[in-house]
């Protein structure tokens, strides 16, 4: 292989089991991804998952407990900010307020003693793209916050690092603006061909944007993965149940005695996955059963149906989601709102299992995923 195409094929970051404490408590415990050149990767969990303090770390404001940070290849540790060829944005935006919206942009370039008409031409390229011409000349106190938003990005755009870290970039926002935002944010990262790590805690922005979504539990990697995969196959029961909307249906499973043996949950006895029934059977701790409310549905009773009382109707717009209850546990199935207009809490309901395929199983004390 030659140099020019190893260099190619190295990754723009590489994390390497990074341990972070404070004190007695464990923030990072041996946190290890690589982050691919000219993608947008997206660091997923839940508030305090670890995702600032990773950040922080790549960037140089933490030093790591122990591990390393690599760089284009390069070592980085114990090299200050400033030295590590990164630009980083958080979600407090931190904006000069007695500078004006091309100031603060220009910011970096002006501290570096670029020419005035290089700063000019890039500062103008910028606001083109996240369409600001007509807000440079204003203080930040007189914009929106979406404005302030595209004027913060603006600044770290403006340089050309190896690498962007965004924590949070778009959390302060309203619904509206924040899946606007969230779309540019893709397409100018995507034009630029710029290495983009993005921190979130809202799965919706994940699977808009990334690439590659790291998934962060408690300050441990615990899948890097495709967003779709995160969510057609996550490989941690807490993982399952982050991910998607309405919340996935985690329910005991247990294989019935008999020939042939019988898969049985929320009152459901069907046939065992032929490529999970070793699996299955040789889980000591038991094993849960994963069904998103998109793979159940109501329907008229029979051999293959379970059945339960109508305890809740959620309505969300053109579905609805209902919660039936019976001695098994509840579980919420996603139905089209117009067909239970008329529906009665009280009522008695058959449920069926669509694709029995998209079922999940979870050992049931580890959580993590049992594969055939």
């Amino acid at each position: 292989m030659n140099r020019q195409t190893e260099t190619a094929s190295e990754p723009c970051l590489e994390i390497r089991n990074i341990r972070k404490s404070f004190g007695k408590a464990t923030a990072l415990q041996d946190v290890a991804f690589t982050v691919p050149r000219n993608s947008l990767t997206v660091l997923l969990g839940a508030a305090g998952a670890g995702k600032t303090t990773t950040l922080r770390i790549i960037s140089g404001l933490d030093e790591p407990t122990s591990g390393s940070v690599l760089i284009n290849g390069r070592d980085v540790g114990g090299l200050e900010p400033k030295d590590r060829d990164v630009a980083m944005m958080f979600d407090n935006l931190a904006l000069y307020p007695n500078k004006s919206g091309y100031l603060n942009i220009a910011n970096p370039l002006l501290i570096q003693g670029v020419p005035e008409t290089e700063i000019r031409e890039r500062v103008l390229g910028i606001a083109e793209t996240l369409h600001i011409g007509r807000i440079l000349d204003r203080l930040p106190g007189t914009m929106s916050g979406g404005e302030k938003q595209r004027i913060a990005l603006g600044r770290a755009l403006i340089r050309n690092p190896a690498i962007f870290l965004l924590d949070e970039p778009l959390s302060s926002l309203d619904a509206k603006l924040r899946i606007e935002l969230r779309s540019e944010l893709r397409r100018l990262q995507k034009e630029s061909g710029k290495t983009f790590l993005l921190a979130t805690p809202d799965y919706h922005e994940a699977l808009a944007v990334a690439d590659t979504v790291i998934m962060l539990q408690s300050g441990e990697v615990v899948q890097v993965d495709s967003p779709q995969t995160l969510y057609d196959r996550p490989a941690h029961r807490l993982t399952a149940e982050f991910i998607g909307s309405p919340l996935i249906n985690i329910l005991q499973g247990r294989i019935s005695p008999g020939e042939p043996a019988k898969l049985e949950f929320f009152g459901f006895r069907l046939p065992l996955p032929p490529n999970l029934s070793t699996a299955l059977a040789a889980a000591s701790n038991g094993f849960d059963v994963g069904l998103r409310p998109e793979n159940l549905s109501v329907t008229t009773p029979s051999s293959a149906t379970s059945q339960g009382e109508l305890v809740d109707i959620e309505p969300l717009g053109p579905r609805s989601v209902l919660t039936v209850r019976n001695d098994f546990g509840e579980a919420r199935i996603l139905v089209a709102a117009a067909d239970f207009q008329g529906a009665e809490i009280g009522t008695t309901l058959a449920v069926k299992v669509d694709h029995p395929e998209k079922m999940l199983f979870f050992d049931g004390i580890t959580g993590r995923s049992l594969k055939g």
